[in-house]
């Protein structure tokens, strides 16, 4: 096998992962790529419609990207007072499978006196985030946003509307226990550093200063 051919094999590797992407913003990132190298094989090879198709998506997928980057989704808070709601249960199994992927240990049930809010973005509940306060820390139990809204948004601004109100009520830190290794990618990316020397378990951002995210 050829240099050549490894780029067609690369591209269609790419291609075939895009399509597994729940996040159309990976998908488009993921699949520009692959249309890139799929068109540079066909000018390699002399496939000429292989490489204007795939042109041409590579340019589709360049003018989506663009737009989503200038998008701007309104996003708001929606407070649940109790755990018994109705939409909240409802929530929480109809995400059942997808929550327990990532959160194997959450058992609503389990935490005491949960603050509740719901993340919306442009009005679709697009995330859950269940806390309490515990001495001067915020304990975050459930981090949740639908697949479809995986973008780091919603977590920045869920942290940032919070950040002043856990600040006037004392509250120094945010500590988030890490479940496996995408969990770990994604506090680390919000700025969340170990709180232990293992760096595996628990993460912690400091409530100090001005907003935990910026």
């Amino acid at each position: 096998m050829n240099w050549v051919d490894v780029v067609g094999y690369v591209g269609s590797v790419l291609v075939a992962v895009s399509l597994m992407m729940s996040s159309l913003v990976k998908l488009r990132w993921i699949n520009l790529a692959g249309a890139l190298l799929f068109a540079v094989y066909g000018g390699l090879v002399g496939a000429y419609p292989v490489l204007v198709v795939n042109g041409f998506i590579a340019v589709v997928n360049v003018f989506y990207l663009v737009r989503m980057g200038r998008r701007h989704d309104y996003f708001s808070l929606q407070p649940i007072q109790r755990r018994d709601n109705s939409f909240l249960l409802g929530f929480l199994r109809f995400h059942a499978a997808d929550i327990a992927r990532y959160f194997p240990d959450f058992e609503l049930e389990k935490v005491d006196s949960p603050r509740l809010a719901f993340i919306l973005r442009d009005m679709n509940p697009a995330g859950l985030v269940v806390f309490t306060e515990q001495d001067h820390d915020v304990l975050i139990h459930l981090d949740y946003v639908v697949p479809s809204y995986r973008d780091l948004r919603c977590a920045r601004f869920f942290l940032d509307q919070m950040a002043r109100q856990w600040r006037q009520r004392g509250l120094r830190r945010i500590v988030s226990p890490a479940a496996g290794a995408m969990h770990r990618d994604y506090l680390q990316r919000l700025g969340f550093r170990p709180a232990m020397p293992d760096g595996l378990t628990l993460y912690e951002m400091p409530l100090a200063g001005g907003s935990p995210v910026e």
